[in-house]
């Protein structure tokens, strides 16, 4: 973990509900925010401590995992460029109920929460952004919530590949940057499940995977197999 800074007025790589602050109001942002670089598979936030800050993702990824009681975990979201993490909790005063770790070297800025909730009151086009990527959330949790309980492996499996195709990478074909257990752990699936997932797809001439390489082939049927379960 490295601590760096630079200013919110010189930064290329705002999101849209930055590109909503007057320069006095990113003056005001970048006076309670640290930038900090984590390496890839370091933890960027723990389940259980309590939750200060709002998390921007500059560059890189990151997952969002539940730690099960049985030791196990479940991954429930992925995240890029541009995220905004921790918005659950922004008006309560509560302890976090998940970890957040590298998947790749990413930077982050760690915005103070007490200074994020005063830019939400101050400026309605900003709290507009923010209330958006909640919605956002809100319905990829809605689908994530019918693929774990209503879908068989395969089907999980077609949902996370056409998730990190089109909503994580934005590629085909992309560089994969989870492992296989991250992948099981976000299908919600044992690692022999998703390993018997990939040969099948493969023989089926869905996906290509050499290495990190994951190329979708035919993404008709992968889609599908998604609607069937």
């Amino acid at each position: 973990m490295v601590e760096s800074k630079k200013s919110c007025l010189l930064c290329n790589n705002k999101s849209e509900c930055f590109r909503q602050l007057s320069d006095s109001q990113l003056d005001f942002a970048n006076s309670n925010r640290a930038e900090i670089s984590y390496r890839k598979g370091e933890m960027i936030a723990k389940q259980g401590n309590f939750y200060t800050h709002i998390l921007y993702l500059q560059s890189g990824m990151v997952k969002v995992y539940k730690e099960l009681p049985d030791g196990s975990n479940l991954i429930l979201s992925i995240f890029g460029v541009g995220s905004l993490i921790g918005l659950p909790f922004l008006f309560k005063n509560q302890i976090l109920d998940y970890s957040v770790a590298a998947l790749d070297d990413t930077t982050i800025c760690a915005i103070d929460r007490h200074a994020f909730e005063k830019l939400i009151h101050e400026n309605g086009e900003f709290a507009a952004e923010v209330v958006n990527q909640l919605n956002q959330c809100t319905l990829y949790n809605y689908d994530r919530l019918v693929s774990l309980t209503h879908k068989q492996i395969n089907g999980r499996f077609a949902d996370t590949l056409l998730y990190l195709s089109r909503v994580v990478y934005k590629a085909n074909p992309f560089n994969l940057t989870l492992s296989r257990k991250d992948l099981a752990e976000y299908t919600g699936v044992s690692v022999m499940s998703v390993i018997r997932a990939i040969k099948e797809f493969k023989n089926d001439g869905i996906i290509d995977i050499s290495g990190n390489r994951v190329e979708i082939l035919n993404f008709s049927q992968l889609e599908r197999i998604s609607r069937t379960g």
